[in-house]
């Protein structure tokens, strides 16, 4: 039974580990432990044991279980260790941006960081929005760029006019509506989710009722997409590849790798190659400090001494060139 228990432990660490990333994992263990590994058998069920073996007094087992991934996410989530995404939204309307501000509402306040309203227009009206809300890729990254989201929610609503009723000597209109909403990740143009709604709107005014109804598509649609948001994997990779192009020697390579260490945030640096005035790092960065890194590297003293300019940046690659040699 102990060794069952064990088992069932390390299954839902492995859970844990699809949401949370190494160096977070590392820094909250024994949060994770008292608050999750304590109670592993209410985040997982044991399928089957599938071997036993013992050994010098030592019993091992190996077991399939199954381990629930949303009341793991949602521990996680009130524990203040998930990623905390940041979003973005884009729907567009006939006229006004009612669903628009109650996605943005429901996804703010199931604790997602979202752009406010300014943002959201000027970001509306950016001349690459029309392709990110496509799902082009190069507009997506361009969107995180200029405006630092990690997930870009994008998508079309309506709603018309289809009858009234009388209703204890009171005039009501009906509207009904749709929505169709797509939330893809930023940096690789992913889909992660997509939801595609119907609602109705009744009231005493044509406007209001419009309202009504494009404010339900907008709470039916963030309803969906908060879920999915909320299962999305933590990035896995525990380091960012940081490739600078166009040094003049080993010398200036040396002493960026050095300016790299010294980056808050920056846990270890390995040099994986420097060939051809190019230099490679694996760099270990806390995950706050990761968005941050290609602006540090190039406002470092050293970066700017070489004029270094970041011209490709992701989750997981940081890329640019020396520009003063």
């Amino acid at each position: 039974d102990k060794a069952v228990a064990d088992a069932l432990r390390n299954c839902v660490m492995k859970g844990i580990g699809v949401y949370v990333d190494s160096t977070t994992l590392g820094s909250n263990y024994h949060v994770i432990e008292d608050d999750i590994l304590m109670h592993a058998d209410g985040f997982a069920v044991l399928d089957e044991v599938v071997s036993s073996s013992e050994a010098n007094g030592i019993l091992r087992v190996k077991v399939k279980a199954s381990v629930s991934n949303r009341p793991l996410a949602e521990k996680l989530k009130a524990l203040g260790l998930l990623h905390e995404w940041k979003v973005g939204v884009i729907v567009r309307e006939e006229s006004g941006s009612v669903s628009e501000a109650e996605i943005a509402r429901a996804l703010l306040k199931d604790g997602y960081r979202v752009i406010d309203e300014a943002r959201r227009k000027t970001l509306a009206g950016n001349e690459t929005a029309a392709r990110a809300a496509g799902g082009d890729a190069r507009a997506l990254k361009s969107i995180k760029r200029e405006f630092d989201v990690d997930i870009l929610v994008a998508g079309q609503a309506s709603a018309e006019y289809v009858d009234q009723d009388e209703i204890g000597g009171v005039m009501f209109y009906r509207t009904r509506g749709h929505i169709v909403a797509k939330a893809y990740y930023a940096d690789t143009g992913e889909l992660l989710s997509m939801t595609d709604e119907f609602g109705d709107g009744l009231d005493q005014t044509k406007a209001l009722s419009n309202s009504k109804c494009l404010k339900d598509l907008g709470r039916r649609a963030a309803e969906a997409l908060s879920e999915d948001i909320m299962l999305a994997p933590a990035r896995q990779t525990p380091f960012v590849t940081v490739k600078i192009a166009a040094l003049k020697n080993i010398s200036d390579a040396s002493d960026l790798e050095r300016a790299v260490k010294q980056i808050s945030g920056v846990t270890q640096v390995k040099r994986q190659r420097f060939a051809g005035g190019t230099l490679e790092l694996n760099v270990y960065v806390k995950s706050a400090y990761r968005d941050e890194l290609p602006v540090r590297i190039e406002r470092s003293a050293q970066g700017k001494k070489l004029g270094i300019s970041i011209d490709i940046w992701s989750k997981s690659l940081v890329q640019g060139r020396a520009g003063k040699i």
